[in-house]
């Protein structure tokens, strides 16, 4: 007994170790003052109510159940008294949760960024006020020896005065921006610089500068570089992408999966490489969670783009098609509603594409029984495609399928014959076998619960037949349809 509830507490154990975030926080490193760990600050992940406090070595662990390597997780707040953090947009930013990683957390002391700022904005302000000193008794020597008018001293005194009045807010910015910085992220050229500024001594952080050489030449060879990275990055994403089609003619779906992930981390910010590493998450290995990581990444990046994008419409929409799945309708129907007010916009509240997402709302109304909704919704994205100069022709067909499905639930069985014969007669004569087994499938279904037990064989050897051909003895249709023949 003591040895199995050993080996109970041991799985308990790494059950919690699996689903822990560790981090720690610490102070900014200022010149003289080494980063020091924060004991007591309360850190609380958005949407968890059960804050954590950090310990005398400034460590915490936060337990997020049913979090996996790599999803996404955000702050949603680190306080302690008397400290505030160093970047406040780190409040709300996503974060990949893992297990190895800690989190870094780096807040600053109110009261030594205060005394920070204030040095430097004095070092600041003496600078500033020398250089106006000089400008102006070069402008009162210039007067005085007749080079300038009354007229042109007036207005190139303005001038001077509007400038030195406009520094005031910059140099307020540019202090705090200063006081912030963390020594520990500089190598010893930028301390040395960042310190000469600081100190107010601008002529000895200029002279640093451009001892590492001529900036404008050091950009000219930064952008050769960048440019002969992104083509080889470029080169070597586009062969990922053929390695995964190999991989996936040759029905490996492992490796071509392998394949489109590391193309998409080459770039994480590339919204299409996302998109099609979610799609090969869910459409290869139905692994929904994996594939949201990639779908909510890419919306991230979408938005940068603009908040109305092809990209934002098609990361929504595959967002809440994952939840869907996931049987999460409420998050789903969001992100679907989401999805359609941007596609109105991006390609109009009667295109096709639009209908699409129209679609996927009525399958979240039909899973939640709203029968109504559901049908209503249908219908409107019926009518775009009614209304479309494409072929729409097997979209429609889904259409009356789903409505069927709609009618079926409800008992209404000769409505729901009548719209599953219509999905048949939409649908395209070539390619479409596996659906149209399906609406075969449905219609002898419906036939056989009003009682029409003949016709209803007839149809499914129909289907029968016909899934033999197309899609093999061992496919599941197939194999359906043989047990209904013995009904």
């Amino acid at each position: 007994m003591r040895k199995a509830l050993s080996i109970l507490l041991l799985a308990l154990a790494t059950l919690l170790q699996a689903q822990t975030q560790s981090g720690y926080v610490r102070t900014v490193a200022r010149p003289g003052a080494q980063s020091q760990r924060i004991q007591g600050v309360v850190v609380r992940v958005r949407g968890d109510y059960n804050p954590v406090l950090t310990d005398e070595q400034g460590n915490f662990s936060m337990l997020m159940p049913g979090v996996k390597n790599g999803q996404a997780y955000a702050l949603g707040g680190v306080s302690k008294a008397g400290y505030e953090l160093r970047e406040p947009e780190i409040i709300g930013r996503q974060q990949p949760f893992s297990t190895s990683v800690p989190l870094e957390i780096v807040m600053v002391s109110r009261r030594q960024l205060q005394q920070e700022k204030q040095r430097i904005e004095q070092r600041a302000r003496e600078n500033i006020e020398r250089v106006y000193e000089e400008k102006l008794q070069a402008l009162n020597e210039q007067l005085a020896a007749a080079q300038l008018s009354n007229a042109l001293y007036e207005e190139q005194l303005n001038q001077l005065e509007e400038q030195y009045a406009q520094y005031d807010p910059l140099i307020e910015q540019m202090a705090d921006r200063y006081a912030r910085t963390d020594y520990s992220d500089l190598d010893a050229d930028g301390q040395q610089i960042q310190q000469a500024i600081e100190e107010g001594n601008i002529d000895l952080a200029q002279q640093l500068i451009l001892q590492k050489g001529d900036p404008a030449a050091r950009e000219k060879k930064l952008r050769r570089i960048q440019r002969e990275a992104q083509r080889q990055l470029a080169d070597l994403a586009q062969d990922y992408y053929h390695l995964y089609s190999i991989h996936l003619s040759r029905f490996q779906n492992d490796s071509a999966l392998y394949y489109l992930i590391r193309r998409a981390e080459l770039d994480t910010t590339n919204v299409q490489w996302q998109l099609d590493a979610g799609n090969a998450f869910d459409k290869m290995d139905s692994r929904y969670d994996e594939a949201l990581v990639y779908f909510r990444r890419a919306l991230r990046y979408a938005l940068r783009e603009g908040q109305q994008s092809t990209h934002v419409a098609m990361a929504y929409n595959n967002i809440a098609y994952m939840l869907y799945k996931k049987h999460q309708t409420d998050e789903a129907l969001i992100n679907f509603t989401q999805a359609k007010e941007i596609a109105e916009v991006v390609y109009g509240a009667e295109h096709p594409k639009t209908a699409a997402i129209l679609m996927n709302i009525g399958t979240i109304h039909y899973q939640r029984k709203q029968w109504q909704q559901a049908l209503d919704v249908f219908a409107e994205a019926k009518a775009i495609y009614d209304a479309s100069s494409e072929d729409t022709a097997f979209r429609r067909s889904m259409v009356a399928a789903n409505m069927a499905g709609v009618y079926a639930a409800q008992g209404q069985w000769p409505e729901a014959e009548k719209q599953i014969r219509e999905a048949l007669r939409l649908l395209p004569e070539q390619g479409k076998e596996h659906a149209k087994v399906d609406y075969l499938k449905s219609l002898g279904a419906v036939c056989y619960q009003q009682g029409k037990k003949e016709e209803a064989h007839t149809v499914w050897q129909q289907a029968y037949d016909l899934s033999f051909r197309a899609l093999g003895a061992e496919h599941p249709f197939t194999k359906q349809l043989k047990q209904y023949l013995l009904l």
